[in-house]
């Protein structure tokens, strides 16, 4: 049995695996007070990507607050 106080000899290498993309920029456009803020995550070296994402934002916002009309209408 190995006595937990003394360490264990030899190479110990700690790997740190990012899954998916790595978007090093972002962008936030809008108030909170003012139907919210859009916060987007992009590359910066692919801008029509970065327009994609932006895009699909402000449309993902314009759902939520539909949603969120129609759940303030019926309570």
């Amino acid at each position: 049995m190995t006595d937990p106080t003394i360490p264990i000899l030899g190479t110990y290498i700690h790997v740190n695996k990012q899954e998916g993309p790595v978007y090093s920029s972002s962008i936030e456009i809008g108030t909170p007070s003012k139907g919210g803020t859009v916060k987007v995550y992009f590359d910066p070296a692919d801008p029509a990507d970065a327009e994609k994402r932006i895009r699909e934002a402000f449309r993902l916002r314009e759902v939520a607050r539909e949603l969120h009309d129609r759940q303030g209408a019926t309570a």
